[in-house]
């Protein structure tokens, strides 16, 4: 099995009603069966994404001290140590024997301290930056250029529901997004055979787009159980769907589980993950074209922010006041 190749380009040249067409079918598809696909000609320059690159490589190189400073924030942004995430709450796994090796950066949606949500609800908190401004430039520029990748991919999701392009535009005013800066370390040369670098998982939210490293490590479960490797593809990200939209399809659309396992015992991996999700205000409910013919709804109506801080707080247990 391989995953298949979107190409989004014309999302990028104004795409008409057939482009949409064309791609909502290509990604129902991806969706109904492993819930992961590759995107190409996405509209994001390389060099964007080489300099993203880079401002990983040398964060995670920083004296462990100097990342302890701005710690994972109870908004759930800044730097979160090796080993400080462990699967707890998971929609199909039991809780993990050991923590996820890896350490992260987190950047979040930014929220003017002017709002009266600013440091009061959930998720809407002040980002924490390292002391160095290349960095900081680098980060923020590829994050407004995933976040516009996302609102462009909106479109194609949309029609892929059997909706007008715009209908989860509407659900995304303003987006919830993270941006994740990944490090794995080499792989101890004896590992217990549950050690992962990311535990076998579902992710949270509604779409994941994702740019790795070729050291490999990513891993899909195939339908018959088993797993199939997610090689690198140059130029590409890759795109997965999360719990959140397989409950506004009542399950139709499958959140795949996933896993990470560094292979190597010489290199380290990196990757950044893009996370693009629906306003905090918004009610995740199955939607009316899922729930024709289904024996029942498997999912209660739910508002984002409730369902989404519960499965961070259940898994995230080391933030700074939480």
């Amino acid at each position: 099995m391989s995953l298949p190749i979107v190409d989004v380009g014309s999302l990028w040249r104004g795409a008409s009603e057939g482009d949409l067409s064309r791609l909502g079918a290509q990604v129902f598809d991806a969706c109904r069966s492993m819930g992961f696909f590759y995107i190409v000609n996405h509209g994001v320059p390389s060099e964007l994404i080489g300099d993203a690159f880079a401002a990983n490589r040398r964060f995670h190189a920083l004296p462990i001290e100097e990342k302890l400073r701005i710690k994972l924030n109870r908004w759930h942004r800044g730097y979160q140590a090796l080993g400080g995430s462990k699967l707890v709450s998971s929609a199909r796994f039991a809780a993990a024997r050991h923590p996820n090796q890896l350490e992260s950066f987190f950047l979040r949606h930014e929220v003017d301290p002017a709002d009266p949500s600013f440091m009061v609800r959930p998720l809407q908190g002040p980002n924490q930056w390292p002391g160095d401004p290349r960095f900081c430039e680098a980060v923020e520029r590829y994050d407004r250029a995933m976040c516009d990748a996302g609102m462009r991919l909106l479109k194609v999701f949309s029609t892929a529901i059997g909706e007008r392009p715009d209908f989860f535009a509407r659900r995304f005013s303003p987006p919830t997004t993270a941006l994740r800066l990944i490090h794995y370390p080499p792989a101890p040369r004896e590992r217990p055979h549950d050690l992962y670098g990311a535990h076998p998982h579902t992710d949270y939210g509604f779409l994941t787009v994702l740019a790795q490293d070729d050291v490999g490590g990513l891993e899909v479960r195939r339908p018959d159980g088993g797993w199939m490797a997610v090689p690198f593809v140059a130029d590409s990200f890759i795109v997965n769907i999360g719990d959140t939209l397989a409950r506004w399809t009542n399950d139709g659309f499958n959140s795949t589980p996933h896993r990470v396992v560094n292979a190597s015992p010489d290199r380290d991996r990196y990757s950044i993950g893009y996370f693009f999700d629906p306003s905090l205000d918004t009610e995740i409910s199955t939607l009316p074209r899922f729930r024709e013919g289904a024996a029942s709804e498997k999912y209660a109506s739910v508002r984002y922010a409730d369902y989404f801080n519960g499965r961070l707080d259940a898994n995230y247990q080391d933030r700074v006041g939480v």
